[in-house]
């Protein structure tokens, strides 16, 4: 057993509110999990030894719901630029650089060192159509100690002007890559990654959905994200209407863990149908904000209709995987549509919720620190922010949520072990 106490413990078991204890232990388990958490440690406990981290707080780790590691490189530029040329000018050939391997073993190094430095110790990576990129990204999580899911992009139809893998490559690199990875290690797995479904054919859905119901895998895919490719995919399908009953028909939805990410363009029946069948929707408000596509109050409409929501960075529609800044943004946009749409902003404790118990949904139990989730945690020091002393725990952390640098994350934990800072670089062949 592991006891840890800390100044404050914070979480959220439920999305509309925190549960907050003042110096509080929490006592973990051998296998990682939370055992509980003690405002006074049981006598049963008293012998084993403690780690104290005075006055500092303690929440759960984040999880990226959505991010692109070959466009890293390009996080921050060409948002000024209409979409069809950044697409053309900056996100393809970006590509095509991460078909090399100098490239993609050093900008999928300085992802993890990212995901680590912003407290990120769970992401679900779309990484790009190349074989050996992904299966380099892989092999650098897994001697990370930090969880991902990671999928090869599936894309065998020209759209936007890309280049299109050809649907056997496609069938057969994702194959390799499933008998690799998919369901070996209890941190890193495979989660099928169709780019979105205009750029799929009926073949290569047809499988990627037959894969998902035979190992059980996650599968996260672009959906809806506006009137373009909505009607793209009503042309294609005209009996089937919308992109929702599409990803069914595949069975790309249900029957397995699934996301959806963007969906700004959602019916009432698609969001039924996802509440059903219990497919997380997945929210990038800086890629919203950035290249002005995303509305977030569909995210308050999808949480209306009982949809598990959470948060994504979307590197390089969106300029930072700083999660902080993540749920900042994501409560900004709310407040912006909510002054013109009849829709209740976003709470903190709601935006907290998404960007670690809602996104760990994707992973199983983490998350939160109840009993039987592992102890995926952050330790910050607050410290540094303010010279202004908080009132009570709850402000301290809104302070922190507001205002944290990195730097306020002095200890991180993934499956109850801490996590050091990686290498900055990649050594194994």
């Amino acid at each position: 057993m592991h006891v840890y106490h800390a100044g404050g413990v914070i979480h959220t078991p439920v999305q509309n509110d925190f549960e907050i204890y003042e110096n509080a232990y929490i006592c973990v388990e051998e296998d990682g999990r939370v055992n509980g958490i003690y405002s006074v440690l049981p006598k049963s406990m008293m012998h084993f030894p403690v780690t104290d981290f005075g006055d500092q707080i303690l929440i759960p780790a984040f999880t990226d719901g959505h991010i692109h590691s070959a466009q890293l490189p390009n996080a921050g530029l060409g948002y000024d630029m209409p979409f069809s040329k950044w697409l053309g000018e900056l996100t393809y050939p970006s590509e095509r650089r991460y078909r090399e391997k100098e490239v993609y073993a050093a900008v999928n190094r300085q992802l993890i060192m990212d995901f680590w430095k912003y407290g990120i110790m769970h992401g679900a990576i779309m990484s790009s159509t190349d074989y050996g990129a992904t299966e380099n990204l892989f092999e650098q999580y897994l001697d990370s100690g930090m969880c991902a899911l990671i999928g090869k992009m599936n894309s065998d139809l020209p759209a936007y002007g890309a280049a299109a893998e050809s649907t056997e490559a496609s069938i057969r690199e994702t194959e390799l890559l499933i008998s690799k990875y998919a369901n070996k290690n209890p941190c890193v797995n495979y989660a099928l990654s169709p780019e979105f479904v205009p750029t799929c054919s009926d073949a290569l859905m047809e499988f990627l959905g037959d894969a998902a119901r035979k190992h059980q895998l996650p599968v996260i895919t672009h959906a809806a994200e506006g009137t373009e490719d909505v009607e793209m995919v009503r042309k294609r399908f005209p009996q089937l209407q919308t992109y929702g009953n599409v990803l069914k028909h595949f069975g790309l939805f249900g029957g397995h863990p699934a996301a959806a990410v963007h969906y700004n363009m959602a019916e009432p029946e698609e969001l039924r149908d996802m509440a059903e069948l219990g497919v997380i929707y997945v929210q990038c408000p800086n890629s919203g904000m950035d290249m002005g596509t995303e509305k977030l109050m569909i995210m308050r409409k999808a949480m209306n209709y009982g949809v598990p929501c959470a948060l994504g960075s979307d590197i390089a529609g969106g300029h930072t995987c700083n999660m902080f800044r993540v749920m900042v943004s994501a409560m900004q946009l709310s407040r912006i549509t909510a002054l013109y749409e009849p829709f209740e902003p976003l709470k903190t404790a709601e935006v907290f919720y998404m960007a670690t118990k809602g996104g760990g949904k994707l992973f199983g139990k983490t998350g939160s620190f109840e009993t039987g989730y592992f102890f995926d945690a952050l330790v910050l020091d607050d410290g540094m922010i303010s010279p202004f002393k908080a009132e009570s725990l709850r402000e301290r952390f809104e302070r922190i949520l507001y205002a944290a640098d990195p730097a306020c994350i002095t200890l991180r934990f993934c499956k109850g072990k801490r996590i050091r800072a990686p290498k900055n670089r990649y050594t194994k062949n």
